[in-house]
């Protein structure tokens, strides 16, 4: 019997300030746990991470299609359980491949809050120069007041 390939996949899930990651073990449980996003954003791992699943995923398909040719070629040896246990493997890619897509849009989400985040960032910069600049005005303004009571 093949033992589980897919184990130890972990999925993080982006949301708002928060996220969370859940972990896929042997027996098929979810754990939860909170981190913090700056943590995410500070490092690319989650992306990382993303990437190195999805060519695992195709790996594993690729894996699959070979075997399920070597099945059809072997014609009345092909074993039951042999089968069952492709078939598995086959919902196991489907679950994880839609992890992936969950993960992606997560990501996607993040992205976007990153973004409108970036664009406060810059707007309060602006006030901030322009503050800036308009104090530098008044305290030239003072200046001269002070230069012309000072000459009179």
């Amino acid at each position: 019997m093949f033992k589980k390939l897919v184990t130890g996949i972990s999925v993080v899930g982006i949301l708002a300030t928060h996220s969370m990651a859940f972990s896929i073990v042997d027996d098929n449980t979810c754990t939860d746990s909170t981190i913090n996003v700056a943590e995410i954003i500070a490092s690319s791992s989650s992306l990382d991470n993303s990437t190195a699943m999805s060519a695992s995923l195709l790996e594993t398909s690729k894996n699959l299609l070979k075997l399920s040719e070597s099945l059809l070629n072997a014609g009345d040896n092909a074993n039951k359980d042999y089968v069952n246990a492709m078939l598995q493997l086959s919902q196991d890619i489907g679950t994880m491949a839609d992890r992936i897509g969950e993960m992606a849009d997560r990501i996607l989400i993040m992205a976007d809050n990153i973004d409108a985040m970036a664009d406060k960032i810059l707007e309060t910069q602006r006030i901030q120069n322009n503050n800036v600049s308009l104090t530098q005005e008044n305290i030239l303004a003072a200046q001269v007041n002070f230069n012309t009571l000072l000459n009179l």
